[in-house]
């Protein structure tokens, strides 16, 4: 294991409060902590990751050799990336899909190639405002699921300061004895890593989410390190950033000197994701919040209500689509309801 994660692990003064086994697995810590565990459960979803690790390097070869040679540009972040740019190509990061950036203009191209690799996509995710990404998945076991995006995440806010072609000419090669891929540069993965963490509400975090980022900042020098912070201040991205980096010197005592200077906070659009929110209502009101125009709002809203026949039917396990308006409202009245649960 490599030293920076053997120091990590043992400065780490959240993991050892997990609750129980379920709760490491959740958090994304049963492959890490395997190694000294004594649980039979901690070691059996390390033989599971280890597994799935195995096959997806396989499929991932598929996919990434047939965009190749389709002269496809694309770049594969997030869990499978770190996978190989941080934890040595082990299979000690778990992830639950492969998420792959690609430019809009080739959506139906790469489309295509999946079909012919015998994926099916979830027709309800994909859209325009609600998410910027289709799900595709095999019918193998374990399953491989590929996450196609055309835009780096479901925040138009984001997109301005993070458009394909910039992502891309800043992106580094990753090349195995079994593939080649892109994926984020170190800077551009600190500030969009910790706006994914932020984004998602307290109970959905992952606790290996930290690790990755803490690795990355590590690996930076201190001019990389000030240029980051530079660039999430021009991104309107600085307080996601520095929160996320106290909260990483917080929980990894004795790893890092806090070196962050104190800079006269300005209003950003995302800063509301690091409020309490307790209920999904307060997540979709912080996203319309951040939609310019009412044309646009209405869309946002419109794909949360009107999901397609197929994800209807899919949802209530119906074997045709003859009746299927009589479920829609059914489905509206058991949203709303979610919108107000904890």
């Amino acid at each position: 294991m490599d030293e920076l994660l053997v120091k990590l692990i043992a400065s780490d003064i959240v993991y050892h409060k997990f609750a129980n086994d379920k709760e490491i697995i959740k958090q994304g810590m049963a492959p890490i902590l395997a190694e000294k565990s004594q649980s039979i459960t901690i070691q059996k979803a390390n033989l599971l990751e280890q597994a799935k690790h195995h096959n997806w390097q396989i499929k991932a070869k598929q996919l990434f050799t047939w965009l190749h040679q389709n002269s496809i540009r694309f770049i594969v972040f997030k869990g499978f990336a770190f996978t190989h740019l941080l934890y040595n190509h082990s299979n000690i990061r778990p992830y639950t899909d492969i998420d792959i950036l690609i430019n809009k203009n080739d959506y139906d191209r790469v489309y295509d190639i999946l079909i012919k690799l015998n994926y099916h996509s979830y027709p309800s995710r994909c859209g325009k405002f609600v998410s910027f990404q289709n799900s595709f998945f095999d019918s193998e076991t374990p399953q491989t699921i590929i996450d196609l995006h055309w835009q780096i995440n479901n925040r138009i806010e984001f997109h301005q300061y993070f458009p394909f072609k910039d992502l891309i000419k800043d992106a580094i090669r990753i090349k195995t004895r079994e593939f080649e891929f892109h994926t984020l540069g170190t800077i551009n993965a600190v500030i969009i890593g910790c706006f994914h963490y932020q984004a998602h509400r307290p109970k959905d975090r992952k606790h290996i989410w930290l690790y990755d980022l803490a690795i990355l900042w590590s690996n930076m020098n201190e001019m990389e390190q000030a240029t980051c912070i530079n660039k999430a201040k021009q991104t309107m991205q600085l307080t996601i950033v520095q929160t996320t980096l106290m909260q990483i010197f917080h929980t990894f005592e004795n790893c890092f000197a806090n070196n962050l200077e104190d800079i006269e906070k300005q209003q950003e659009p995302t800063e509301n994701y690091l409020l309490p929110r307790n209920k999904k209502i307060t997540d979709i009101n912080i996203r319309l919040k951040n939609i310019k125009g009412i044309k646009n709002k209405i869309k946002f809203l419109s794909e949360y209500i009107f999901q397609s026949h197929t994800y209807v039917q899919n949802r209530y396990n119906l074997n045709s689509t003859s009746w299927i308006y009589l479920y829609y409202p059914k489905m509206w009245i058991q949203d709303i309801l979610k919108l107000f649960k904890p």
